[in-house]
């Protein structure tokens, strides 16, 4: 019989294992035996842990949007930055995060090709969201922004971010080469993009673009 400290162990890697296989294969294309290979268990293991595929996958998911959460939450809650200058700095963050788990992106992508985006965890997608919303409303608030719609802008975000991280799994021609797999000049793109779509000109009073 195994310990708590070893059947939480063997959760994590369950939960590793299982985020690699959807966003590898989508929700369809994901066998649960696949996974327990993966971890070195076997299916009634799994199963000790995660009742059936649709509840891993929503832990899978709550995990993931966790992580994007704690990572970029500081970001947002800088009361005294001029809104333009945390526009780059969420900006900034979210590529880092991105970048660093593709894995995150590919989900998304087989999630809302497939409509499972249904499945997300809805609180923790909403406190994402919502941030970015009060972020964009500040900004008009201000004075900084232009009034656009907060589809808008995630839309540039995710889209541009998921086209260009996915371009090299799906052997997509070469559309994007010139970032030659830098982070640093991807975010500079992106947030020179959301600076055209959001940011107010005001002359001498602008705040210049954060490279």
């Amino acid at each position: 019989m195994s310990t708590p400290r070893e059947s939480n162990d063997t959760r994590k890697r369950i939960l590793l294992a299982a985020r690699q296989q959807f966003a590898r294969n989508g929700y369809a294309g994901t066998r649960l035996d696949d996974i327990a290979e993966d971890v070195g268990i076997r299916r009634p293991s799994l199963f000790h842990h995660f009742k059936d595929k649709p509840t891993l996958y929503q832990a899978v998911w709550q995990q993931a949007m966790e992580e994007q959460d704690e990572q970029l939450t500081p970001y947002f809650e800088q009361p005294g930055t001029h809104p333009v200058e945390l526009l780059h700095l969420a900006t900034d963050a979210w590529v880092d995060y991105a970048f660093s788990n593709p894995d995150f992106v590919y989900l998304s992508l087989f999630a809302v090709a497939s409509g499972q985006s249904k499945e997300m965890p809805p609180k923790t997608a909403v406190q994402t969201l919502d941030r970015w919303q009060k972020l964009i409303e500040r900004g008009i608030r201000e004075g900084a922004f232009n009034p656009v719609p907060l589809v808008d802008c995630m839309s540039l975000i995710a889209g541009m971010t998921s086209f260009y991280l996915a371009t090299p799994n799906n052997k997509v021609p070469q559309l994007v080469q010139s970032y030659t797999g830098d982070r640093v000049l991807f975010a500079n793109r992106l947030k020179q993009l959301l600076s055209t779509l959001l940011v107010k000109p005001q002359g001498d009073n602008v705040l210049p673009f954060r490279r």
